[in-house]
């Protein structure tokens, strides 16, 4: 890849990153609220399929509990970008100076 190419790409990346809103302390707040609840739901689901007997109700409990367990993934990926927007994009985006 040309360097100009590639360095075309990092301005690109590094101005996006820079009009990103920042989020609030109201925002990181109900996001943590979210996250605890979402785990007292996958909590609750998973004790309800360990207290059942029959296997249709233990699938549909376990399921729940994964949605919910899911549901709680997303939010915590949510708090470190609203904790640290930066770093959240060099994670997951893999970004090196490089252009590797």
């Amino acid at each position: 890849m040309d360097w100009l190419v590639v360095k075309d790409i990092l301005q690109d990346v590094l101005e996006k990153v820079d009009k990103m809103p920042s989020g609030s302390d109201d925002d990181l707040e109900a996001v943590r609220k979210a996250i605890d609840f979402e785990a007292k739901g996958a909590a609750s689901y998973a004790k309800l399929r360990d207290s059942v007997s029959d296997p249709k109700e233990k699938q549909l409990f376990d399921l729940l509990s994964k949605i919910e367990h899911e549901h709680y993934l997303s939010l915590k990926d949510t708090e470190t970008y609203l904790a640290d927007p930066a770093s959240w994009y060099q994670e997951k985006e893999h970004q090196t100076l490089d252009g590797a």
